[in-house]
């Protein structure tokens, strides 16, 4: 095997053959190497489109991010055998309230401590999941149908999280 061959072995090992069904499918599994792969890419490609500076352009990326790391939490909890349901609430939470805190932080916006301990609660638990996820190993025995009964129906949860993730920052940003 050449050395390109290798490289392109370990591509398809991290990042799959398919960009578009490597990310945004809610079908098959992700061990270990392929969830923090999909991870890191997601938010390289988030923090280079947020480095623009384009407040809609981030928008738009980070609704893309968001809705790509669900069917990676999803697939990756279905690879060690669980439905997933409480790390997707737990996620759900977490993604806007980091987005939210980065956008305060940029924008020297001043909010009260107890909302800030709130938001640092959220995330937390987010950093607990993710600890979770990356280091428990596969199960033996893989459930392709294992899916949690939030992701029944994806694109309808995303558009309600991003709906609550909307209204949640028209009220911030009118009081």
């Amino acid at each position: 095997m050449s050395i390109s061959e290798k490289i392109a072995y370990i591509n398809k090992l991290i990042w799959g053959e398919n960009p578009c069904s490597f990310y945004f499918s809610f079908n098959g599994t992700f061990n270990r190497l392929q969830f923090f792969g999909a991870l890191v890419t997601l938010n390289f490609f988030f923090n280079f489109m947020a480095a623009q500076d384009i407040l809609f352009l981030t928008f738009i990326c980070g609704l893309t991010v968001f809705y790509a790391t669900l069917a990676a939490i999803q697939k990756r909890c279905r690879d060690i055998g669980q439905k997933g349901s409480v790390c997707i609430l737990i996620f759900s939470a977490a993604y806007p309230a980091t987005r939210y805190l980065d956008y305060v932080n940029e924008q020297n916006i001043f909010i009260n401590e107890t909302m800030k301990k709130i938001l640092a609660t959220f995330i937390g638990l987010y950093l607990l999941v993710y600890l979770f996820l990356q280091f428990m190993p596969g199960a033996k025995e893989k459930e392709m149908n294992l899916s949690s009964p939030l992701l029944k129906h994806p694109k309808i949860y995303f558009a309600i999280c991003v709906t609550i993730f909307c209204t949640a920052c028209l009220f911030y940003s009118l009081s």
